[in-house]
């Protein structure tokens, strides 16, 4: 999870951003799996040539789509190609994603090319979420449950960590927890199931909180539980997987499933 962190501020300071030319007014964007989300970015200060880029936990900074206003030219990368859009003027560069699936989760940062820097703006999380629900009163406490099933990581080599983004402040991490003894193992058929409970005592200060794990040399990022107002918590759908890659020789093929929800 540090690493994503690191990505974000090497993507801000290393091309010599200037927040406040570029606005991305929405540090959180929601909306449900399968619809439409559009990300909005103005420019001040009129520019030829835009560029987004997403950056995403484990995965190297990812080009999106870059423009040209002059010559109303656009070019996507492979993955966006064929569902995404942008519209884009000097002014303004707003990117549309259709058909959101699991996989466009992440963080989208709009930039303004110039002869010397690149510009960013403070970049925009686009999170997913299902059809699941549950109303709880302001005040009330739950307990979000995080579990990693693996065939090899065992609660010695498990660490799990709690963030929260709202559009008030940039993610933050609100609790780490490296205490073994707080972690629960159990084994079916050979394959084992670790879990932490986490307690979010006081539900008033809205917010989306995020588990993260540390397990086996891998960082799994939960797609969040959506708490709104104090009053209602969403949750999306709870499947992550990290697919083994040709680097991956270990045999280790690990799924994250979180926020199972229990009201006080």
């Amino acid at each position: 999870m540090k690493m994503f962190f690191v990505n974000v501020f090497l993507l801000c300071s290393l091309c010599a951003a200037q927040l406040s030319d570029v606005s991305q007014p929405e540090s959180l964007k929601t909306v449900k799996i399968g619809d439409s989300a559009t990300i909005k970015c103005f420019i001040k200060s009129a520019s030829k040539k835009t560029v987004w880029y997403k950056v995403t936990t484990g995965r190297k900074l990812q080009l999106v789509v870059k423009t040209n206003s002059q010559y109303n030219v656009r070019e996507f990368s492979d993955e966006f190609v064929n569902r995404s859009s942008v519209k884009f003027d000097m002014t303004n560069n707003h990117l549309t994603i259709n058909k959101t699936s699991w996989e466009d989760v992440g963080t989208y940062f709009c930039g303004v090319l110039h002869i010397s820097e690149v510009q960013f703006g403070s970049g925009t999380f686009l999170m997913l979420t299902g059809m699941f629900g549950h109303s709880v009163r302001s005040g009330d406490s739950v307990t979000l449950s995080c579990s990693l099933h693996s065939a090899q990581c065992t609660a010695e080599l498990t660490s799990f960590m709690w963030l929260k983004n709202s559009d008030r402040s940039a993610p933050e991490m609100i609790y780490c927890s490296d205490n073994k003894n707080n972690i629960s193992q159990r084994t079916d058929r050979g394959r084992i199931t670790c879990e932490y409970n986490f307690v979010v005592r006081s539900l008033d200060d809205a917010g989306v909180y995020y588990c993260a794990v540390n397990a086996c040399g891998q960082i799994l990022l939960g797609n969040g539980t959506t708490i709104n107002n104090g009053k209602t918590l969403v949750r999306g759908e709870e499947n992550l997987e990290i697919k083994r890659s040709n680097e991956q020789r270990d045999g280790i093929w690990s799924e994250c499933v979180y926020s199972r929800v229990k009201l006080h």
